[in-house]
């Protein structure tokens, strides 16, 4: 949905990009950070970004883990 509203304003957007999750045993995202971008769409990474943190992944009985987790951005 956030890529769709980006592409609207640039038909060209694409690429990958690379976040470091980390995730606390009750499944909440503790923090989010961008590790790298090809998408060169500041506005849109901040937006990525803030939806992860929204991210419920359910508890487990772990330890906190920390993810690196790429999503490629490509027009359909």
């Amino acid at each position: 949905m956030l890529y769709n509203r980006a592409l609207r304003e640039d038909p060209t957007l694409q690429g990958k990009i690379v976040v470091k999750l980390t995730i606390a045993p009750s499944g909440q995202v503790l923090d989010c950070q961008l590790v790298s971008s090809e998408l060169r769409a500041p506005d849109l990474e901040r937006k990525v970004l803030v939806r992860i943190k929204q991210f419920d992944f359910g508890p487990k009985a772990v330890d906190a883990m920390v993810v690196t987790y790429p999503i490629d951005f490509l027009p359909s």
